[in-house]
């Protein structure tokens, strides 16, 4: 009797099956889904979005760069250049000259000090979309690492690293000079870092 009842209910799937099959086969053909390309969130394109964050390029290689990697300004100065400067200070041993400072642009900063064979500067200036930078620095000393400021750029603001590629070092005593120029319009901050 057992058996029998086995038997009966697995023809009963069988002739299920048989019918759910036949269905399909009759049934209108509807385009299978296709998946989706996998793409980040972020490399997702929205109509009304500006475009996504981007900075120059960094050599992975290189400690003064590497440590900006994927750092995108959130638009808030103050905050910028705290987390910048935490960033990048510590993993090239450089460690805060003097206390953030804050303003408006355009305006004009200066700042000199006497620095000492083997020290090492570097700058973090962060603004709001607006603002645009130039740094010069000078020294009457032999040096090292001058180059061009390293920029991020998001839609909610900027920063800069400068010198980009490595910091300003001395080679031999001497006065430094810093000068940030700011343009546009919007607040900034900035912080100076010496390594030594």
């Amino acid at each position: 009797m057992l058996a029998w009842l086995v038997l009966c209910a697995c023809s009963r799937e069988q002739a299920g099956a048989a019918d759910a099959a036949a269905d399909a086969r009759s049934a209108p053909s509807v385009p299978r889904p296709q998946p989706e390309p996998l793409v980040a969130p972020s490399q997702r394109p929205a109509p009304s979005q500006r475009p996504a964050p981007s900075s120059d390029l960094v050599d992975r290689e290189n400690p003064w760069e590497r440590c900006r990697t994927g750092y995108a300004p959130r638009g808030e100065p103050t905050r910028d250049v705290l987390q910048l400067g935490l960033m990048c200070g510590p993993s090239t041993g450089m460690r805060p000259l003097e206390a953030a400072g804050e303003g408006k642009a355009p305006s004009e900063v200066s700042r000199h000090w006497d620095a000492k064979t083997g020290e090492c500067f570097r700058v973090v200036v962060a603004g709001e979309p607006d603002v645009r930078l130039v740094v010069a620095w000078t020294t009457n000393a032999p040096h090292q690492g001058q180059g061009d400021p390293a920029r991020l750029v998001s839609d909610r603001g900027n920063a800069w690293l400068a010198p980009g590629a490595a910091a300003l070092c001395m080679s031999a005593p001497g006065e430094v000079a810093l000068r940030l120029e700011t343009r546009g319009s919007g607040r900034y901050a900035y912080q100076i870092f010496k390594r030594r």
